[in-house]
């Protein structure tokens, strides 16, 4: 089962608009902000959160920044439902 993590930062236009796609195509994901030891701990794993917004299954980056459906459902084929 996948562990899908977005990591947002504050005033983010694109994590809202990636929150609303995760949600649109009923992929379950957790919210964790920038500032949370939790992305501390992503980073120090070697997972780049630099670029906001940062989709993460596990330690592999599914997608950052501009996060589009098309991608999505590239990278998670059998996940999307809607």
């Amino acid at each position: 089962m996948r562990d899908l993590v977005l990591v947002v930062s504050a005033d983010c236009h694109l994590c809202d608009e990636a929150r609303a796609l995760l949600s649109r195509l009923c992929l379950p994901f957790r919210e964790v902000d920038l500032e949370d030891d939790e992305a501390g701990e992503l980073a120090g794993r070697g997972v780049p959160v630099v670029f906001f917004p940062v989709l993460v299954d596990g330690e592999q980056v599914i997608s950052y920044g501009d996060i589009t459906e098309m991608e999505l459902r590239r990278a998670l084929p059998l996940e999307i439902v809607a």
